[in-house]
Order: structure tokens, then C-alpha cells, then sequence
């Protein structure tokens, strides 16, 4: 079976590995961002399931809807977001 986890580190990071995997696929700064990245990583490489390991040892799958849109589209409408609420906190002129 092949899965895709979300794993917090010691620090604030939340990071994505590959089962087996020593080195992180990606990082984040928070669960949220690293679950919608594994489920990217996890539709592109045909995974079973994307594991959640939260911050007091506890194991989780993400919730996968059928009927919702791609998680590479979530993606993407939460950067646009984020760059959308970067813009308004900037000072105008």
C-alpha cells in the first residue's frame, strides 16, 4: 500500500514525506497546507491514502470527498487566497 504522510516536526513545520522516505517531500508552516500538499503528491503518484500524525501521537487518514473538487485545485485557490490577503495587508500607494 502506498501512502503519503504528514508529519509535524520538533519545531513549528509540518512536513510531507513518502512512505519510507527519509527526506521530506515538501514543508509548511502549517497542518492544513501539508495535508492539501500530500493530497497533490498523493493524486499524482496514485496513493492509497495520505496519513495524518499530529502533534500528540495520534494517526489519522485525510478525509478524501469524491465529489470535491481536486486537492491540486484547494491548492491552488488557498495561494491565491493567501496572495490576495498579502495584498490587502500592504500599506496602499
Amino acid at each position: 500500500m502506498s501512502e503519503v504522510h504528514v508529519i509535524p516536526d520538533e519545531r513549528t513545520t509540518w512536513r510531507v514525506y513518502d512512505t519510507g522516505a527519509t527526506t521530506p517531500l515538501s514543508e509548511h508552516t502549517s497542518a492544513t497546507d501539508a495535508q492539501l500538499a500530500a493530497e497533490v503528491f498523493a493524486e499524482d503518484r496514485n496513493a492509497d491514502r495520505v496519513v495524518v500524525h499530529d502533534r500528540y501521537h495520534r494517526v489519522h487518514n485525510a478525509v478524501r470527498v469524491p465529489s470535491s473538487p481536486s486537492a491540486r485545485e484547494r491548492l491552488d485557490r488557498a495561494r491565491r487566497l493567501a496572495r490576495v490577503r498579502e495584498r490587502a495587508r500592504q500599506p496602499a500607494g
